[in-house]
């Protein structure tokens, strides 16, 4: 499958980039965005519940960002690449539940990373000023520390302790993105974009591990994290002109 779609993203490459052109050809694009995080069951990224014994967990995520900037290099006027850097915060509200005290402690945490993105524009002029593009690739993305989050209460002569750590599989994984949206572009003040995108990565990228502390006595529940996620798109790219060639003259030749 994964060969599939690379051949798929290759002849598109090939084909739009032989595509003679003026708007987009030798542009350097600049910007920077923003991108609210929405958790969703149908994209992989809703509420896990997990019981054991007494115990019950809820891991319900919640909105997030994505921030960074935006570097955008056009071939044709069909046809960029796009890179950048992004920094992403994963929101969660975690509860853990005894039945049989009828005692729930709760804790709100998050999960950060990096992203290094890389993917191909493909693009279509619906209007003078009005663009539509689909985008496809990968992304590196890298989480530099785990989490630990604790709270506590009491009851009667009873001590609750939560404790959660979220852990990290590895420092750096691979995920596919894709993206649509639509692009407002003016001569002299940008571009403003508004868009979705989905990242998916190629497994899960955390544990997170909800520890029941009950008068010294721990007991463990552990979930993955699947690191997908939904956003929406709002993103503006600065002015700039076409790259000029320059032209070597040769100099006359001196008898």
């Amino acid at each position: 499958m994964v060969k599939n779609t690379l051949g798929i993203l290759f002849t598109l490459v090939v084909l739009f980039t032989s595509i003679g052109a003026e708007a987009q050809m030798n542009v350097t694009t600049f910007g920077i965005q923003l991108r609210p995080i929405i958790p969703s069951k149908f994209f992989n990224s809703g509420t896990v519940n997990v019981s054991q014994g007494e115990l019950d967990m809820v891991l319900d995520p919640r909105v997030g960002y994505n921030f960074g900037m935006v570097i955008r290099r056009g071939f044709t006027k069909f046809f960029s690449v796009e890179t950048g850097i992004n920094i992403v915060r994963r929101n969660y509200d975690l509860s853990l539940t005894h039945t049989t005290y009828d005692k729930t402690l709760s804790i709100r945490h998050a999960f950060v990373g990096y992203e290094l993105p890389i993917q191909g524009l493909i693009y279509v002029q619906l209007g003078d000023h009005l663009w539509m593009n689909a985008s496809g690739g990968v992304s590196l993305d890298f989480y530099p520390s785990n989490t630990f989050e604790q709270t506590d209460d009491q009851k009667d002569t009873l001590v609750f302790v939560f404790e959660q750590r979220t852990n990290r599989y590895n420092w750096m994984q691979v995920s596919l993105i894709a993206n649509y949206g639509f692009e407002w572009r003016t001569k002299e003040k940008g571009y403003i974009y508004l868009g979705a995108s989905y990242h998916r990565p190629f497994g899960p990228i955390a544990s997170s591990r909800s520890t029941f502390i009950l008068s010294g006595y721990p007991v463990t529940l552990a979930s993955d994290l699947s690191g997908s996620y939904l956003t929406v798109d709002l993103r503006y790219y600065f002015h700039e002109n076409p790259d000029r060639k320059k032209k070597m003259k040769k100099s006359p030749s001196r008898n």
